[in-house]
């Protein structure tokens, strides 16, 4: 297996590229942060190449060009919420990960329209997680943050960039 990560530099601004060809290895940081406090994340990202023959909800066509994963409190078992750029399902989709019903699926950028292009983004996570987990604990936090470009199900290529990821107040 070859390298999927790395640090790539474009008129002097840093950003990380992923190439995953046939396979799926995420990568992240641990860094927990409290929702009540800072519920929004913010960052960009841009589409090179999206995996053929994708389909999100099932587990033979679950491969994305860019994902972002929120990693939630939860023990014995995490929770995650996973933020996707989609190359066929609508913007506004929201459902059970067909790899863990542990994962929440938000569908937040589709298409190929925007390939090629740094696309920012803003979520409240707070807010998404009340949404799907119904839960009203007291100041949830998140763990840390996990990013995946992956192609393993679908046996293709997917390339991505990410940047900027950050969390903040309202």
């Amino acid at each position: 297996m070859g390298r999927v990560y790395w640090v790539r530099e474009e008129g002097g601004h840093k950003f990380l590229r992923a190439d995953a060809k046939g396979i799926s290895v995420p990568i992240g940081c641990e860094k927990a942060w409290g929702l009540e406090e800072f519920p929004v994340l913010h960052w960009r990202w841009r589409a090179m190449a999206f995996p053929e023959g994708t389909n999100e909800r099932e587990k033979t066509g679950n491969d994305n060009v860019l994902s972002l994963y929120v990693v939630l409190g939860g023990w014995p078992i995490p929770r995650f919420i996973k933020y996707i750029w989609s190359d066929t399902l609508p913007v506004g989709t929201i459902f059970d990960s067909p790899l863990s019903g542990r994962t929440k699926v938000f569908v937040i950028r589709s298409g190929r329209s925007s390939a090629g292009k740094w696309v920012s983004e803003e979520r409240n996570v707070l807010a998404d997680y009340r949404r799907v987990f119904g839960e009203r604990e007291k100041n949830p936090s998140a763990k840390g943050i996990l990013l995946l470009t992956d192609s393993d199900n679908t046996g293709t290529q997917a390339v991505g960039d990410y940047d900027a990821i950050t969390v903040g107040a309202n």
